[in-house]
């Protein structure tokens, strides 16, 4: 009886610890990140123009175009609006830890940035982890986790 009993404590005691890695949800869904339509968005050109002003239409070095852009959209925080997710997906904008990812949020002025991160086209997702209501997303290098007011960056280990 004895040998069954020190596995078995063994285990109960392990289970009962803390995870050493911290846990930020499963995977829930994966965002789409497309190409912008050919049609004019005058909304997303206006949130482009204020955060890459010097880049977004010019043949600056390490300029980029409307179709070097990927776009998603996603309900982050339940609430019925979809967030959206711009990934300037040129090779001249490539990091160690993949291209511009920023997370905006529309308001009456449109849209506002709420966030910053890096990723690639197909590897921005979801999690089942929330913050204050509003989900974590997951890039193939990164963590984005909700302060309250905006999406903090967080390098996954060996970044």
């Amino acid at each position: 009886m004895l040998r069954y009993a020190i596995p078995i404590a063994a285990l109960l005691v392990a289970t009962a610890l803390p995870a050493t890695a911290q846990d930020h949800g499963r995977p829930a869904a994966l965002v789409g990140m497309q190409p912008l339509p050919e049609t004019e968005t005058p909304d997303i050109d206006a949130l482009l123009r204020a955060h890459w002003r010097a880049y977004y239409n010019s043949g600056a070095r390490h300029g980029f175009f409307r179709d070097q852009v990927r776009a998603g959209r996603i309900d982050l925080n339940e609430d019925g609006q979809m967030e959206l997710l711009l990934l300037i997906d040129s090779p001249d904008w490539q990091g160690d830890r993949g291209r511009p990812l920023l997370v905006a949020h529309w308001t009456a002025r449109g849209w506002a940035a709420i966030g910053w991160g890096f990723a690639d086209s197909d590897g921005v997702f979801v999690t089942t982890e929330r913050a204050k209501g509003w989900a974590t997303i997951e890039t193939p290098t990164q963590w984005l986790h909700w302060t309250g007011s905006a999406y903090r960056a967080e390098d996954k280990p060996g970044q």
